[in-house]
């Protein structure tokens, strides 16, 4: 089959026809030139733009189509006679299928799909300083959730229509081709190279088969343009990072007060190391704890800080920092070839002490054209990058329950500490010093991205086009565990990890397009192959005992200690397809898509491992037809589309059979009883030769209007998509706490989501002169499990056990504990109750879910999900003369968060740390109307040992995402300094947030697809005011 396809591309030749040139001018309605309007021989590479003057000179044959386009104006396509100069005049564009899309492995005028196809406003997304691009569909593309990554650097979570597995739910990324299904790939992408965002939601995605039923994000990057001047853009902002809200907790007089009136609740008689004892507690001057011994700590002492009130250690972590980006890009074009080139420079420290991102990255795209029948090219992108974020999570949870008496350092400089568990410091790390230990630990990226291509004009009806592409990536990272002697629980020896992998992934592709017209009819058919490959390779090595803690010494070599390769891994996979596809419309009224692909993978056994994915869709643009009364709607169109789609991102490579490691750090054994350990082997996962694909039928039906000359634009989509062949790990076969083995994958079930898209955008003008437009995004995306071959599956454990469960009927991760409905506010109240341990007056009162009278694990029940009823975005721009204003919002509405960070900070898990001041509003005979238990100094009533309702909040959220201002300088002033134009602006990012949820931050970027809506020490998103300026050369 392969040999066959590659013979008939070396038959196929072209035509030689003769060619004239065609000259003219390009105007807009008031017979102003357009400069930079394209103008393209239809089927074919040839294409020119206008100069400044809007003239323009092609070589074309009578008979050929010639396209004129601009942005902002509709197209016009017109057929060569025997004229030899043709001048057009552009109308503006109203009309909302005038947009050229990208869909897939085509382009395509949006009047022609019959997909479910968004696309992002780069232009209006991009003035926002971003270090991920990916933040630009943050609310601008109905039907894609994103949420932050909190840090700087970090990659956002990206969802498309929801969830539909409960493996990765990842979408694919299409950058110039290559394709990868890691976000981070776009904080390597200068914002400023981005042409164009696609977003493939339903069967459209279908033409990239098995990697696919997540939806497919395409990205195009700029080329520059033919026969255009040289010119060059920079930009540069520098703003101040902070965190955007932290809680209020606890000062030393306050806790200390906690301290004693849970000890009294208790029925025991206060009494404490740092607070003495007596009816009321005396907060010191001076800890009473045993300070190392040392030079560095000869008299030194541990004193309360801020004259008294103690530590506030949310307000330690958290310092505003200045941020600054600068980029340059150029562009420009002859008759032959053209280009576009890219330099920026990021600097992102982090609003929490001692964590950051910095990055260097470049573009180059070429093209030439050789003779009138071929074209190649490339882009190519590479980025060097180091992330400064050891620690950063956990210091969030350290702060959480640090007790506000342990300064940060005691009064000779050294870092203090909770010293004794005898002191009643608490337990946890002091944040700042685990933060600055490891600030000079790293992870550095070296990224490459990019591809070649050949373009032929085989005929000017035929092309075929071939790309080759890779993404790699090589990591060093180095983290280093210095000693902690402050620590209760100190660590007795230092450590040195290195880690290193290496990540490549290539792909090759061969098409053959051809496109024509007979009558009304039109066809645009493309078929081809592509083969992809996936190679990774790494290890990490550990050695301990190093005689000095400084950077200088951080070296493998230096430790005293037995080096113990921790891990070490290699593996791969590859995938080859044949895909084709087919667009036929009539009369630009009735249109259809058509498309298969069929794949074959390396990760499934060779029984399993190929698949086809068929997909199909129709339009009808009914405004279209004859005779179409235009008084409501100026526009109406209606699509339906029906796809299969696969999903092989399954977790691993080769899962069909038992992988076995030899460690030393993880497989020895001591055979004679003493001396040295013999290494050996361990099963690391169990294999499934009978795991097969993940299957995702997707079916959508939407609607295209356009009313008040278009001015009012709306879409809505209504879809269903179906999973089938659920791929996970099968935890009932082997325990999470298995010492050896994971569970195998296995295919456990199947699920369904379903909801719908809605874009609305308005624009008009005001008589005065005013230009604005509003726009909103809104997407509802339900999901439910509808088989399962075991009865449920848990997800992960935790202090208080599993959060989160999945089960038929239900949507995956959903929360799963026992609800509270009360606290107990007398013994009558209790006696009224059904049976329950621990009851007591002031404490949780329990739902008897099946009704037994007596309260245990059988009345666990579904206490919340995590899966939003709403999510929208809404976006404002207004322009008036030199002035601009843009305004985004966007929220969540309806979806609950299992605050696992109230275990820290609300309750007496750890007794001895600090609380949120939400605990003084806690339960007593004179305050009733509270969720919060009576103080107590343990735990009682299983009220923080296990999942219940209390840890369930509403995750509801509206945010400011930015607000920008910019003016633009007059030419005369631009001049000045050798510029086209200038503009300055101010950006603001996340400056206001409206929500209930009394933990740090609503938007939780948890990715594993079971344990959704879980917040455990993460990074908060921040918030950023920034000043910047574009200049055009």
């Amino acid at each position: 089959m392969k040999k066959a396809f590659l013979v008939v591309l070396m038959l196929l030749s072209g035509f030689v026809y003769s060619q004239d040139s065609i000259s003219g001018s390009v105007t807009d309605g008031n017979n102003n030139p357009i400069p930079g309007a394209s103008i393209v021989v239809e089927g074919t590479n040839r294409g020119v733009v206008t100069d400044f003057d809007g003239n323009y000179s092609i070589n074309a044959s009578t008979g050929e189509q010639l396209t004129f386009s601009s942005l902002g104006f509709s197209s016009q396509t017109v057929t060569i006679g025997n004229q030899t100069q043709i001048n057009i005049s552009l109308a503006e564009a109203v009309d909302l299928l005038d947009e050229v899309v990208v869909s897939g492995y085509q382009t395509q005028q949006r009047r022609t799909l019959s997909g479910a196809i968004g696309t992002v406003d780069t232009e209006e997304s991009f003035k926002t300083p971003a270090t991920n691009a990916a933040e630009a569909l943050q609310g601008r593309v109905a039907g894609v959730q994103v949420i932050s990554g909190g840090g700087p650097g970090a990659a956002p979570v990206v969802r498309i229509r929801g969830y539909s597995t409960t493996n990765d739910n990842s979408p694919l990324w299409v950058i110039d081709g290559v394709q990868t299904t890691d976000a981070n790939i776009m904080r390597d992408i200068n914002p400023k190279d981005i042409d164009q965002i696609s977003v493939l939601k339903d069967g459209a995605a279908a033409i990239y088969g098995a990697r696919a039923s997540n939806g497919v994000i395409v990205v195009t990057t700029k080329r520059g343009q033919y026969n255009t001047a040289n010119t060059m853009e920079i930009d540069a902002w520098v703003g101040i990072s902070n965190v955007t809200r932290v809680p209020d907790m606890l000062n030393a007089q306050e806790h200390a007060d906690m301290t004693w009136e849970s000890i009294l609740n208790d029925g025991n008689v206060p009494s404490h190391p740092q607070y003495g004892s007596g009816p009321s507690p005396v907060v010191p001057d001076l800890l009473n704890v045993p300070i190392p011994s040392g030079a560095a700590y000869e008299g030194a002492s541990a004193r309360v800080m801020n004259g008294g009130m103690g530590t506030d250690w949310f307000d330690e972590l958290f310092d505003p920092h200045t941020q600054k980006n600068v980029s340059l890009t150029a562009s420009g074009g002859s008759d032959q070839g053209r280009y576009h080139m890219s330099l920026r420079y990021t600097d992102a420290p982090g609003p929490m002490v001692y964590t950051g991102f910095e990055s260097v990255s470049t573009r180059l795209n070429t093209e030439f054209r050789i003779g009138d029948k071929i074209v190649v090219g490339q882009n190519l992108t590479a980025t060097f990058d180091k992330e400064s974020l050891s620690g950063s999570a956990y210091a969030v949870q350290s702060a959480a329950f640090s007790s506000p008496l342990v300064p940060v350092r005691d009064t000779n400089g050294n870092f203090a500490g909770t010293y004794a568990n005898s002191a009643r410091t608490g337990i946890a790390n002091n944040p700042i010093a685990d933060l600055s230990r490891g600030s000079d630990d790293y992870n550095k990226n070296t990224k490459v991205i990019g591809d070649v291509y050949l373009k032929y004009d085989i005929t000017p009806k035929l092309k075929f086009t071939s790309n080759a592409g890779i993404s790699m990536r090589d990591l060093d990272g180095r983290y280093f565990t210095k000693l902690n002697p402050e620590h209760g629980e100190a660590i007795s020896v230092n450590d040195l990890y290195e880690n290193t992998f290496t990540i490549n992934e290539w792909k090759i592709s061969n098409t053959l397009n051809y496109r024509d017209s007979f009558g009304d009819h039109t066809l645009d058919v493309l078929v081809g192959t592509e083969a992809v490959k996936n190679n990774y390779k790494g290890f990490g090595v550990k050695r301990t005992d190093y005689l000095f803690e400084d950077p200088g010494f951080y070296q493998l070599g230096n430790g005293s200690g037995t080096p113990v390769i921790n891990n070490s891994g290699q593996s791969s996979w590859s995938l080859f397809s044949y895909f084709g596809t087919a667009n036929w419309s009539y009369g630009g009224k009735y249109f259809a898509t058509a498309t298969v692909r069929m794949d074959d993978t390396s990760r499934f056994a060779k029984a399993q491992g190929d698949a086809v994915f068929p997909s199909g869709s129709v339009g009808w643009l009914i405004s279209a037809e004859d005779g179409w009364d235009s008084s409501i709607f100026d526009t109406l169109k209606v699509r339906a589309s029906y796809g299969e789609m696969g999903n092989q991102s399954i977790g691993g490579s080769n899962l069909d059979v038992n992988i076995s490691y030899i460690s030393e750090y993880l497989s020895w054994y001591n055979f004679n009883g003493s001396g040295g350990a013999t290494s050996g082997a361990y099963v690391a996962s169990k294999g499934n030769p009978n795991l097969t694909w993940e299957s995702t039928t997707s079916t959508n039906f939407a609607l295209d209007m356009g009313f008040m000359d278009n001015k009012l634009q709306a879409t809505i989509d209504v879809f269903k998509n179906e999973t089938t062949g659920l791929v996970a790990q099968d935890t009932q076969k082997i325990s999470t706490t298995a010492i050896d083995a994971g569970a195998p994958y296995t295919n456990l079930g199947s699920m369904e989501s379903t909801g719908f898209d809605l874009s609305l955008d308005y624009s008009d003008a005001t008589a005065s002169g005013m230009n604005y437009s509003i726009g909103a995004e809104i997407t509802k995306a339900s999901n439910e499990v509808t088989e399962l071959i075991s009865e449920f599956y848990a997800g992960g454990s935790y202090r208080i056990g599993s959060i989160t469960r999945t089960s038929v009927g239900e949507p995956i991760s959903y929360f799963y504990g026992r609800n509270v409905v009360g606290i107990f506010e007398s013994a009558a109240d209790i006696a009224s109750h059904a049976q329950q341990d621990g009851a007591g007056i002031g404490r949780f009162k329990y739902e008897d879910v099946n009704g037994d009278g007596v309260i245990n694990d059988g009345d666990r029940t579904k206490i919340g999900d995590p899966h939003p009823d709403l999510l929208f975005g809404v976006n404002i721009s207004l322009q008036k003369g030199p002035w601009d204003m843009s305004m985004f919002w966007n929220g969540s509405m309806g979806n609950d968060i299992a605050d696992y960070t109230a275990l820290y900070y609300e309750s007496p898990y750890f007794f001895n740390g600090n609380r949120s001041t939400v605990v003084l509003d806690s339960w007593t005979p004179t305050n009733t109307n509270t969720d919060l238990p009576a103080l107590s100094e343990t735990t009682l009533n299983n009220e923080f040992t296990s999942m219940n309702s209390f840890f369930v909040r509403d995750g509801s959220y509206v945010r400011l995402r930015s607000l920008q201002i910019g003016y633009t300088l007059s030419d005369d002033l631009a001049s000045k300094i050798g510029a086209k134009s200038a503009r300055v602006y101010y950006n603001g990012r996340n400056l206001l947030t409206l929500t209930d949820f009394r933990g740090l931050d609503p938007e939780v970027p948890r990715g594993g697809a079971l344990d959704i809506g879980v917040y455990n020490r993460q990074y908060p998103t921040y918030k950023m005011s920034s000043i910047g300026i574009n200049v055009k050369f």
